[in-house]
């Protein structure tokens, strides 16, 4: 029996209800206070949130409570759905402030060989090649994390942050959702990788690609091997990787069961990667140029 998804039984007038009850700046100020303050007994919550009659305040508490706050002993307190809303009400306040990003990168296209920008703009981050169609990566990063950082610490954090996303889905821990997601190593895409791990989320169907290389990046080997020859891989962006964009050099060991090799070369040695059909690794070995 096939599983449903999440958003295939998304109950949409649950959803526009609940999101209708955060239709009005009185109960965003109680979020907020709440937030900043909380928990707090209903009196220095009124006064927290600023309202002057408390039939008023009332009112608007009780379209909150059971979705976004909760009560306990007379005190009151964010639900976890509560604390989603006010990451959404912190990117609204500095929407439109986060100024716009468009920097040439110190990497080159996997296709052509030109070298890749990163472009920010309205909460979207594009790396993408200067010269040809190729799109490396395409992700979302909160606009109240640009408008506090200068651009170098931006593209740090956004690289940090990347890391962390794309080594949860090789966990199978979705980046988005925390849903179950699941990794498999596509042969022959129509897009500029030819062996990418593709994960897709089975409760919020999102679904990320990435090539191989960029899901080793939390492997024992790969980052002592790194580490080895001078690379932290907590201190570079991964765009800065040719092996995490890139998979020209990767091949088919096997087909059955599927066996992939990605080797990852510095300063005449390589290290051969060896992945099943889910992008884990199976197998390492260091070879030696000896020419």
């Amino acid at each position: 029996m096939s599983e449903r998804s999440a958003a295939s039984d998304l109950d949409t007038e649950r959803v526009a209800a609940a999101f209708g009850s955060l239709a009005d700046d009185s109960r965003i100020a109680i979020l907020v206070a709440l937030w900043t303050e909380g928990p707090l007994p209903f009196s220095e919550l009124q006064t927290v949130a600023g309202f002057d009659d408390s039939g008023h305040f009332n009112y608007h508490l009780d379209q909150l409570l059971g979705q976004f706050v909760e009560k306990e002993s007379e005190v009151y307190r964010l639900r976890a759905a509560g604390t989603k809303a006010i990451d959404i009400v912190f990117d609204e306040r500095f929407a439109g402030s986060a100024s716009t990003v468009d920097r040439e990168l110190d990497a080159d296209c996997p296709a052509c060989g030109e070298g890749l920008r990163a472009h920010y703009e309205d909460g979207l981050v594009e790396i993408a090649c200067s010269d040809c169609p190729v799109l490396v990566h395409l992700g979302y990063f909160p606009p109240r994390g640009r408008a506090t950082r200068d651009m170098e610490a931006f593209l740090d954090a956004y690289a940090r942050r990347l890391w962390r996303d794309f080594t949860l889905a090789q966990e199978g821990v979705c980046p988005h959702c925390s849903g179950r997601i699941d990794t498999r190593v596509e042969v022959d895409p129509d897009w500029h990788l030819s062996l990418p791990a593709v994960s897709r989320c089975r409760d919020c169907e999102v679904t990320i690609g990435t090539a191989i290389g960029l899901r080793l990046l939390a492997d024992p080997a790969v980052v002592g091997f790194l580490y080895d020859h001078g690379i932290r891989v907590d201190d570079r962006p991964f765009w800065e990787l040719a092996f995490c964009i890139d998979d020209d050099d990767a091949w088919i060991e096997r087909e059955d069961p599927l066996r992939v090799v990605v080797p990852i070369e510095r300063d005449g040695e390589t290290l051969r990667v060896t992945v099943d059909e889910h992008a884990r690794v199976v197998r390492t070995n260091v070879v030696t140029d000896r020419r």
